[in-house]
């Protein structure tokens, strides 16, 4: 992600692309999560193991950015972009399965769990490190050209392949990596007739707190989406920097949403899921708002040090929940239901209202900033006077 996200949009534009088209092409990642992590999800709590599964999913995902780079025209990058996200997209939920199915299953056999956010984090360190080497390529010095940046991502797939070998097995002995090791999981799910997990997890979000949490980080992810379609090219567009800063800009924010990271549980401990929410996406308002009215590096780079919190309510939050609602029969399926329903929906309607917002407009990008506000402000009004918090005192100890 720390490889292609910062750059893609702008890659784009150097290939030609107009602005309705980035967000056309950007919106892909949305469609993409709407198939395969549901499939992946289902395949997971049906006891195929997350690893296998995260191993094909780095292998499919190093293949198509090496083909992205070769590809010039519009429908071919169309396709083989879209094609990147349907390998790409399940990474996140698989492994969001994964480490609660581990902590689960430590807590039974009496072993120390290490809470989600702390697991996380390490997902905010991978985004910062292929940004110091494009940095140093894309320098004069060295010249490389923003392709670069899909070459960085394709050979990090490669390594996410090697390390799926060590993951743990859900299906053998707590912590263990050997896959001659078959022991029966502990306190395996049940079969109780209630249809698919993928059924069992729908019934469980149509519940009306939950359904509204939905509908909130609906509108989170729409907003979402219109930032990270377009804050790339915003950057070099309105503020006029160069594509080698384009990483190290984002890494401000990121190094940052280490911190946020870290004190997840103690934030939902001070102010409970609720409040946290309805900070984190007033926020991410805020923040929209300043980038659509006052288009400066120092606003540009300034509203970075709310990132983390963005991150927080849009990334670590949910899946945190949403296990805390969940059974373990469908542990994973909820999971990718959620990117599916919400992640993914938001996500397209945001990158494709954005690209035609900034084609139409006379203020571009500035105008795509400015509903990407007004969609994040709606969910704060959700979260602040209708969402009623279930779980914040289960949620104190993750």
């Amino acid at each position: 992600m720390g490889s292609v996200l910062p750059y893609l949009p702008v890659y784009f534009t150097e290939r030609g692309l107009s602005d309705a088209e980035v967000g056309f092409v950007m919106s892909l990642g949305g469609f993409a999560v709407l198939l395969t992590p549901v499939l992946t999800g289902l395949l997971a709590d049906l006891r195929v193991e997350n690893r296998t599964l995260l191993a094909g999913v780095f292998i499919a995902t190093s293949v198509a950015l090496a083909w992205l780079l070769a590809c010039h025209d519009f429908w071919w990058i169309l396709v083989i972009h879209g094609l990147f996200w349907l390998a790409f997209v399940p990474a996140t939920s698989l492994q969001d399965g994964l480490t609660f199915t581990e902590q689960s299953r430590r807590q039974e056999a009496g072993l120390a769990v290490v809470p989600y956010h702390r697991v996380r984090v390490y997902g905010t360190v991978g985004f910062i490190a292929p940004s110091i080497v494009l940095y140093v390529l894309m320098t004069d010095a060295v010249g490389a050209p923003i392709g670069a940046s899909l070459a960085c991502g394709s050979v990090i797939g490669l390594l996410a392949v090697c390390n799926a070998r060590w993951l743990p097995k859900t299906r053998g002995a707590v912590g263990t990596s050997d896959p001659s090791a078959e022991v029966p999981v502990l306190n395996p799910p049940k079969k109780d007739g209630r249809g698919t997990p993928t059924m069992q997890a729908l019934r469980r979000m149509l519940q009306p707190d939950i359904a509204l949490f939905c509908v909130a980080m609906w509108l989170v992810q729409i907003s979402a989406g219109a930032y990270y379609s377009f804050y790339p090219i915003y950057l070099t567009r309105e503020i006029g920097v160069g594509n080698q800063w384009l990483g190290p800009i984002s890494t401000v924010g990121v190094l940052l949403e280490v911190g946020y990271i870290l004190a997840f549980a103690w934030l939902v401990k001070r102010f409970g899921l609720k409040w946290l929410m309805t900070i984190g996406v007033t926020a991410a308002a805020l923040r929209m708002a300043l980038l659509a009215w006052m288009p400066t590096l120092g606003v540009a780079v300034g509203t970075q040090a709310v990132h983390g919190l963005m991150v927080l309510v849009a990334h670590v939050a949910p899946p945190v929940y949403l296990n805390h609602r969940a059974e373990p029969a469908y542990r994973n399926s909820i999971q990718a239901l959620f990117l599916m329903l919400v992640y993914g929906t938001g996500r397209i309607t945001g990158s494709l209202m954005a690209g035609l917002v900034s084609q139409s407009s006379e203020s571009g990008t500035l105008a795509v900033f400015g509903w990407a506000a007004v969609a994040a402000g709606v969910s704060a009004v959700l979260f602040a006077f209708v969402f009623k918090d279930r779980s914040s005192g289960e949620m104190e100890g993750v």
